[in-house]
């Protein structure tokens, strides 16, 4: 490559006919042999550089230490750099190694913040209570059972026909347990139409009786057994103010209230019924009353 010549020009060592194809003018060769006329340049260029560069591998200073004390003196600095690296992290970053400590802890064992924590957020059993309208039984009993409930629902009129009236007899009117209730009506458009006429009946102090006369007269669901027509004539059946029932049904003055519980359960990750709730612990179905009992009493007795 160092013998390629410096200029494209003649050369007596090449033949007349070459020798006058090179002498032709830049100009009228084809753009390609121009390209390739000027190649030899970038490679004149690459050519001359050095062929080893300089050696940069020397560090400018070199300190020889020849003592058996060299490796003990490394390791030595070693430790006096870790321990003060470690213990100088906490007035390099103002923190103090006990909470950072205890915060790592926290992540590792899944515990949420302070702001998250179960005593500064109200218990699952505390949300319920405060959005549970309808209860019976002592407020301050030691158990409080809360049910998700469809007035249509066959296996929700199961439990209120067989083992709601045991709980009641047993736990309720002894002051153990306090019951409540929560609509979910997922059932069709029967199931809101009754859940709005049991809170019609509450204004007259009669959700409760209402409550159970549903329950009590159950026809399969969404056949006409719970039209507006025979929700009225259950009000009539217990005697209750039907002119105040008959506008409070025709207005729909409860649907969005209905609709909202509803809503609430869902988000709570209801989907059947019935869904019991007892002091936290899910219950989910019609259960026989040993079920029921056999949880009431271990919080009774505190197990």
């Amino acid at each position: 490559m160092d013998e390629f010549p410096q200029e494209i020009g003649s050369d007596p060592e090449l033949p007349a006919a070459e020798q006058a194809a090179a002498e032709q003018p830049m100009a009228e060769q084809p753009v390609a042999e121009q390209a390739v006329a000027e190649q030899p340049v970038a490679e004149q260029a690459v050519a001359e550089l050095p062929e080893q560069p300089a050696d940069i591998s020397k560090p400018a200073l070199v300190i020889n230490i020849h003592s058996w004390a060299t490796p003990i003196i490394g390791v030595v600095m070693l430790l006096v750099g870790l321990t003060a690296g470690y213990f100088g992290r906490p007035f390099i970053n103002n923190v103090n190694p006990s909470e950072t400590s205890l915060a790592t802890q926290e992540q590792a064992n899944g515990q949420v913040s302070q702001e998250e924590s179960p005593a500064s957020t109200p218990t699952l059993m505390e949300y319920l209570v405060g959005q549970t309208r309808h209860f019976k039984g002592d407020q301050n009993a030691p158990v409080t059972l809360i049910e998700f409930s469809d007035f249509q629902c066959p296996y929700c009129g199961k439990f209120a026909t067989e083992t709601e009236g045991q709980i009641t007899d047993q736990y309720v009117k002894t002051g153990k347990l306090r019951f409540g209730f929560i609509h979910f009506t997922f059932l069709g458009e029967e199931s809101q139409w009754a859940a709005e006429a049991s809170e019609c009946a509450n204004e007259q102090n009669a959700f409760w009786p209402y409550h159970d006369y549903l329950f009590a007269h159950q026809s399969g669901e969404n056949l006409g057994g719970f039209s507006k027509d025979n929700l009225k004539k259950f009000a009539a059946a217990l005697n209750l103010d039907t002119a105040k029932f008959n506008q409070c049904l025709d207005s729909d003055k409860y649907s969005d209230l209905v609709k909202s519980q509803t809503s609430m359960a869902q988000n709570l990750g209801v989907s059947s019924t019935p869904t019991m709730v007892i002091n936290g612990k899910v219950l989910l179905g019609a259960q026989p009353f040993a079920t029921f009992q056999q949880i009431i009493e271990s919080d009774l007795s505190g197990q």
